[in-house]
């Protein structure tokens, strides 16, 4: 009788420094970019101005 030798899992490599440095630049855009947006709540929406003659229409 012969046994199979068990598969050796590969081993993992690390993650190379400019993963590293993609992942820390994305979790401060969205870090900033959420304390921005508590900072500075603008209103979605479209201005729109009265007209300054009468008879003209805003379409």
């Amino acid at each position: 009788m012969t046994s199979a030798a068990p598969a050796s899992r590969p081993t993992r490599r690390a993650m190379p420094l400019r993963h590293k440095l993609m992942l820390v630049l994305a979790c401060e855009v969205l870090l900033l970019g959420f304390q921005r947006a508590d900072l500075t709540p603008r209103r979605a929406g479209i201005l729109i101005e009265a007209p300054a003659l009468a008879h003209h229409v805003i379409t």
